[in-house]
């Protein structure tokens, strides 16, 4: 192995998990004793960041009571441990991909998903044990596109100042990526069709990212 940390963001590029989000939400208003909304209208706002799917899958909630939102996050966290992998299934042919980067660098999973949550979606699908270490949305004191979650990432595999690759579906995390001086590469198989800011590489399979991560 050599001394290359390759991060790779979840939610996207790994998987596809907006169903079970949506599950979640609906449930979880459910509980509360709010009115149901189609996923139609949920679907929208579970990949945008968990402070954003809170405030706006369960804004009526929250307008009526402005110190709820720790209810909230907490009746959410809860659901969505239980019931993490019903329907997230990975993307055709990530998990060879993964198996195979393993061999070329120290696999960080950066993930604005709760970091708990994360590592046991991770083992769910069967991958968890070829990450060295999950930074999630509660890792840090900030999310992405800020760049301490890719130092922590490092310091936490003792690779600060090595090379480092940042893979994602997202804008966000080319920021990320940008901002703590990684290379690029963006999954155009994620959740975003286009990006405003291209990324240093594009990888259009799982298995471009072999290529792509052995000539950085």
């Amino acid at each position: 192995m050599t001394d290359r940390l390759i991060a790779i963001d979840l939610d996207g590029t790994i998987e596809d998990s907006r169903t079970d989000m949506v599950s979640v939400a609906r449930r979880v208003r459910a509980a509360f004793g709010l009115p149901p909304r189609p996923d139609v209208a949920l679907r929208p706002h579970v990949n945008g960041g968990m402070e954003h799917l809170y405030r706006s899958c369960f804004d009526d909630f929250l307008a009526e009571d402005p110190d709820g939102y720790a209810r909230v996050r907490s009746a959410y966290e809860a659901d969505y441990l239980a019931n993490v992998a019903i329907e997230t299934r990975m993307y055709s042919g990530v998990g060879a991909a993964l198996a195979e980067l393993s061999q070329l660098g120290t696999l960080a999973c950066i993930t604005n998903k709760p970091e708990q949550i994360s590592r046991h979606l991770l083992d769910e699908l069967g991958v968890g044990q070829l990450f060295q270490t999950v930074v999630g949305g509660d890792s840090c004191e900030h999310c992405k596109p800020h760049p301490i979650m890719l130092t922590t990432a490092a310091e936490r595999c003792r690779l600060t100042g090595h090379r480092t690759i940042m893979i994602g579906d997202t804008q966000a995390d080319v920021q990320l990526g940008r901002a703590y001086g990684a290379k690029t590469v963006w999954c155009t198989w994620g959740y975003v069709e286009s990006l405003q800011d291209p990324a240093d590489a594009e990888a259009h399979a799982p298995v471009d990212l072999l290529r792509i991560v052995s000539e950085s």
